[in-house]
């Protein structure tokens, strides 16, 4: 079926596809479905593709610990451990070399191709209770991080100022911030200068994050709601 508008199911299949996660059947099935001439998601995934490269939102009060560049470069030069490979690579020592540069061979992605698995990784915890992000890439040529940020059930991220552009992709759950209401799918940008009031989640969220390394907190930190 085509058609002119998409609806949220629609727009959702079109954010995945943009990202890389639609797989098999549902990767080609989309395809088919953009072949036969699907202006309404053919016009969303235009959209999609181009600021997939650049998503991120509001990032918690979360600069990286010491060590965390070393342990994602570690992961890096020992190939990611392959399937299931957990968190063993990440705690490897230091190896040289500059996060923003392409990586050989990692994860089974090819050269000049970085692959981290969903279980590879640590998840850090932040200031703000039950708000925790993991690392996925850092770019030191254009001083960015990209990391997954979960938020717990009724946990809040205190209010803040953004020193950079930064943009967000809702993946999964609810988050809000005043009136504005996310779920899965929805997308903001945050402009330099820019103030977040207080981030909330009722049922828990996970955000796809890119965003300066730092922001300035304006408000306490918080714990969170029982």
């Amino acid at each position: 079926m085509s058609h002119t508008t998409t609806d949220e199911e629609a727009a959702g299949r079109a954010a995945l596809y943009a990202l890389g996660a639609l797989e098999g059947e549902e990767a080609r099935a989309f395809e088919e479905h953009l072949t036969a001439g699907c202006a309404g998601c053919e016009a969303e995934l235009r959209e999609f593709e181009g600021v997939v490269a650049d998503l991120g939102l509001a990032a918690p009060e979360a600069e990286p610990p010491e060590g965390v560049r070393s342990r994602l470069l570690a992961l890096v030069s020992e190939g990611g451990g392959g399937e299931g490979g957990g968190e063993t690579g990440a705690r490897a020592e230091p190896a040289a070399g500059d996060a923003s540069a392409a990586a050989p061979n990692a994860g089974g992605g090819g050269k000049g191709f970085l692959v981290l698995r969903a279980g590879e990784g640590e998840w850090f915890p932040t200031h703000d209770e039950g708000v925790a992000y993991k690392l996925l890439y850092a770019d030191d040529a254009r001083g960015t991080l990209t990391t997954l940020v979960r938020m717990r059930p009724g946990s809040r991220i205190r209010p803040h100022r953004h020193l950079g552009v930064e943009q967000c992709l809702v993946l999964e759950g609810d988050v809000r911030s005043g009136a504005t209401r996310m779920t899965a799918g929805d997308f903001n940008c945050s402009l330099p200068g820019s103030v977040h009031e207080e981030l909330a989640t009722d049922g828990g969220a996970l955000l796809l994050i890119v965003s300066p390394e730092r922001y300035e907190p304006v408000g306490p930190h918080h714990h969170a709601r029982a």
